[in-house]
């Protein structure tokens, strides 16, 4: 059995930001294309449970109100992204999406403490399972926005060491996208 060094290719990988990043990225567009497939499933059980039922008791006001809150969340956390290579400071627009994320969650929470729609029934079922599922990863992004804006407001901006802040921009905007499809499942279709 011959052995390769492995170290020249390590090496280069390691000196050459161009590539590293690269890799971050496919490897975070991975991850998150992997949590789509329980997203998947609960839509699919949606509608073998309820079909096209939405119920007339959900409030579509609050509802829309919590997508757009993670949706003005989502572009901003993009502006962070597209932002950071800059070094500019990014504590602001951070606190901007931590903010309107947490509205969101807020606004949903607000809609489940009314019990407008039955956890007994069918579709109250698919509605809290669906739900609290968006809200599980609002909750981690949210952690992963924490940690970002604590590792910014602490260290001086550098343009090349920004995969911190690609990475949690990457993971809101996934989150964003999947809270955004929950509603339209949810209350629209």
């Amino acid at each position: 059995m011959s052995s390769r060094p492995v170290s020249p290719v390590t090496e280069t990988i390691e000196k050459n930001p161009v590539l590293r990043r690269k890799m971050n990225r496919f490897g975070m567009s991975m991850f998150i294309l992997s949590q789509v497939i329980p997203l998947i499933v609960l839509i699919d059980v949606r509608y073998l449970f309820v079909g096209l039922y939405v119920s007339p008791h959900l409030d579509q006001g609050v509802g829309l109100a919590s997508a757009l809150f993670m949706l003005l969340s989502m572009v901003v956390a993009w502006q962070v992204k597209t932002r950071a290579a800059r070094g500019e400071d990014l504590t602001p627009r951070l606190k901007w999406v931590l903010l309107l994320g947490a509205l969101a969650l807020l606004a949903l929470f607000y809609q489940w403490s009314w019990r407008l729609v039955s956890p007994a029934d069918r579709f109250g079922e698919v509605y809290y399972t669906m739900t609290g599922f968006a809200v599980f990863y609002a909750v981690v992004g949210l952690v992963g926005l924490l940690s970002a804006l604590s590792r910014a407001r602490f260290q001086l901006p550098d343009p090349d060491d920004t995969w911190h802040l690609e990475a949690v921009s990457y993971l809101w905007t996934g989150i964003g996208l999947i809270w955004v499809l929950t509603y339209v499942v949810l209350f629209l279709i």
